[in-house]
């Protein structure tokens, strides 16, 4: 589902949510490797798949400039953005501050209205429990299951 998504967001979109991505997994200093997993998949689903230097990428002058607004651009593309970026955000089980902040500029930049952060803050931090509980029931059903 993620990929087919993603595929619908022209160039530009998806090189502003790779960025946007990587802001997010760097933004609370604390890189899970899901984080990392999902920064790596994303770039495959918008530079293609020959992409496997990302030190590289994140390093050039195009990529360490500051996300400008994506204003103008259809809602449905502007959702995906969203969601994944929450997604990422949420991966690690937790919303942190910085998370939160770089949220907020993100909704902006989308050209979200300021009322929509109150509803995407309460759905990231939904997301967060759900995934910690996903981990916490994989640890529970691997005791459990037959082919130790």
């Amino acid at each position: 589902m993620r990929k087919r998504l993603i595929k619908i967001l022209d160039y530009k979109e998806r090189q502003w949510l790779f960025k946007a991505i990587f802001r997010m997994i760097i933004s609370d200093k604390n890189v899970a490797k899901e984080e990392v997993d999902d920064l790596l998949e994303s770039l495959k689903l918008v530079a293609g798949k020959e992409i496997v230097d990302i030190t590289e990428i994140s390093k050039s002058p195009e990529f360490l400039k500051p996300l400008k607004p994506l204003k103008g651009i259809d809602y449905h593309h502007a959702f995906i953005i969203l969601t994944e970026v929450v997604r990422v955000a949420a991966i690690d089980s937790k919303i942190v501050l910085e998370e939160e902040e770089l949220l907020k500029e993100i909704l902006a930049l989308l050209d979200f209205d300021e009322t929509a952060l109150t509803k995407v803050m309460e759905w990231a931090r939904r997301l967060a429990i759900v995934n910690r509980e996903e981990n916490e029931l994989k640890k529970e059903l691997r005791e459990d299951y037959q082919s130790h």
